[in-house]
This record gives structure tokens, sequence and C-alpha cells, in this order.
């Protein structure tokens, strides 16, 4: 298998964090404290209710076999079917304002790519000539930050293209237009510009450039596989993972390609690095304990923390909007689940004893 289909086979990605309350004072054994008309006794502090997240899914839950696009909540209660057609429905991607969900459907014959409201009403196509939507898995669809775009991959088996559309007009256009593998699309904080992976150059590098397909750039060069997974806040920063130094690490670099810094810096394999929303930690799959699990660190490297800590797999995960919880798919054998795991705290909860990539609703 070539080093550019490997790297298409890697897969690219609720409660609020604890509040700290002081302790109230105790009084010492046989005093009684008394108010005085110049202290009042301080208000109980009332709970706030958690923020219970949500989530669209794919799976195949019916007797028929259809993948349909499922919605429920982070708690596991209200799944509800949004799609409900004799047809494979799958990847489904939250738009930022929340207000749609972008999915692939074949129920016209080729996949192609749909819209719809979170409730599963106005469901439209919106291509009609792309080659199977959904078939390519290195991030095949993403909004842009700012909801007026989405990225798809597109193409023959290993070799896409990646293509955008805006949401509300079928004007779909190729970016990339190459014979190359492009894939990995990930959009830049202000909507602007695009970090991809190509092997146009006989080996997987990253690439960027503008939405409207100029000051197309390359980032790196070295003979081993680069693919990027996001960016920082400020658009100044971009992360990605590389097997350059023998085996997958994670790495950081500038936006122009300049330092380029090792994170992880383990002899074994640590790849698909994810920021969470806030920006201030960062998750990555790792075999480093024999298994595959996935670990938190601060973005400098710093304080690498094995957050699953299972003797099975964890081979997929997600972050939620307010970055406190992480779902995560895992495998024993044949058999699969679903996990949300506080990422304070390490509570872990089953969701569903299937695997399914997950889209969190912002």
């Amino acid at each position: 298998m070539s080093t550019t289909l490997k790297w298409l086979d890697v897969v690219l990605s609720m409660t609020v964090l604890l509040s700290a309350c002081s302790p109230a004072a105790i009084a010492s054994p046989g005093s009684v404290s008394e108010p005085t008309s110049s202290s009042a006794p301080e208000p109980v502090p009332v709970p706030k209710p958690a923020n219970i997240g949500e989530f669209a899914f794919s799976a195949s839950l019916n007797s028929s076999g259809d993948f349909e696009i499922y919605r429920m909540k982070a708690d596991g209660t209200g799944m509800t079917d949004l799609t409900n057609a004799p047809s494979r429905d799958t990847l489904p991607a939250w738009s930022p304002d929340g207000r749609q969900i972008a999915f692939c459907s074949d129920r016209n014959g080729n996949s192609e790519l749909f819209v719809m409201k979170p409730d599963g009403t106005d469901q439209h196509r919106l291509t009609g000539s792309i080659q199977d939507c959904g078939s390519h898995w290195a991030t095949p669809l993403a909004w842009s930050p700012d909801g007026k775009w989405l990225s798809v991959l597109s193409g023959p088996p290993g070799k896409p293209d990646i293509y955008i559309i805006q949401a509300d007009v079928s004007n779909l256009i190729n970016l990339t237009n190459d014979p190359a593998a492009d894939a990995a699309a990930v959009w830049s904080p202000d909507s602007k510009r695009i970090a991809f992976n190509s092997d146009r150059d006989g080996n997987p590098e990253i690439f960027v450039m503008n939405i409207d397909g100029s000051g197309f750039t390359r980032l790196t060069n070295d003979p081993a596989a680069d693919a990027p997974t996001g960016w920082s806040s400020d658009g100044k920063r971009i992360l990605f993972f590389t097997n350059r130094d023998g085996n997958w690490e994670i790495y950081m670099m500038n936006a122009d390609g300049s330092g380029q810094t090792n994170l992880s810096n383990n002899p074994l394999n640590d790849l698909d690095p994810a920021w969470s929303p806030d920006k201030k930690l960062i998750a990555f799959r790792t075999d480093r304990e024999g298994n595959k699990e996935v670990y938190v660190m601060n973005p400098d490297g710093s304080v690498q923390t094995n957050l699953t800590k299972n003797q099975i797999d964890d081979q997929w995960y997600w972050w939620s909007p307010d970055s406190t919880q992480i779902a995560v798919i895992s495998s024993q054998g044949q058999n699969w689940s679903t996990w949300l795991i506080d990422v304070v705290t390490m509570e872990k909860t089953k969701l569903l004893d299937i695997g399914v990539t997950i889209t969190w609703r912002p």
C-alpha cells in the first residue's frame, strides 16, 4: 500500500467543568455564631444546571440496514432519526451557528452532499455531480468557521480533490483540480484560507491556499508524510502530525511553515491531534501504552496525560463545544462502543453499544 493510501486510511476531527466553591465556615464545637447588624449571612450558592450537550451521528440501527442520521443528547436521551430514508445517509456535520446539518446521501443514486435543519426538515441536495461524497474519510466534510462555505472531498478512490460550495447556493468549485490526492482540508479561523495535505510532489506534504484557489504555498518539505489538523485561534500556527522521525509525532509550525516543532516527542506513534475549542489543550491518539489511547496535553507539549486509560483500543474522538468532554469510539475485537469522557474528572459514561462518528451541536 502506498504512503498516500496509508495516510488516507488514518482517520482524522455532558457536564460542565466543576466550579470551585469555598467551603462554608464551620463554628468550633460549643460555640454559636450570631449574625450582627453589620454582617448578613452569605447566600447559599445555587448550583448551575449542567449544560447537556447534543450531537448528531450516522448509524445503521434498524432491520433494513440503511444508515440514518440521528440526533441525541449527550446524556444518552432523546435519540431521534432525522433522515428516515431508504438510503445511506452518513458523515453529518453541524454548521457553526447550529442551524443546519450537512451530510452525504446516496438517495438519488450517486452519493451527494445534502443539508437539512436540525429537526430533520428541509432536506435538500447541494451537489449533483461529485464523485462519492463520504467515500474519503480524511476530513470529508467541513464548514468554514463563518458558516458560509462547506468543503468536501470528491474524486476517484485515493485521488480526491478539495471542493467548496456555499451552503445556500449550489456553486461547486474545485480548488485543487489535479491528479494528486488532496485531502485533510482545514479552514483557517478567518475562513479565508485552507491548509491541506497533498502528494502532488511525490509524498504527502502540507500546503495552504486562499479559498479562491490563489496563494498556493507549500509549507512542509521532507520525504515523510505530513498532514494538518487545525489552526490556532489567531491563525498564526498550524497543528499537524508527521512520520518524519520514523514514527508518527505531533508537530506545530507557524502559518508560513517556519518553526516546525515536535510536541509529543515519543518513540511510539502519536497522531490525529485536535485543538480543544477553547484552544487550551490538544488531544491526540497514541499507542505508547501498547494499545490505542486518547491523550491530552498543553499546546507546548507539556503535561501529556492519558485520558482514556483502557485495556481496549480507543480509536477516534471529538471534543465537546465547551471543551469539557470528549466523545470516544472504543473497540475490542469486533465489539464497538461510544463513550463520553470528562476531561477534568476522567469519568466515563457509555453512550452507545456501537461506534459512531460524532458531530457536536455548537
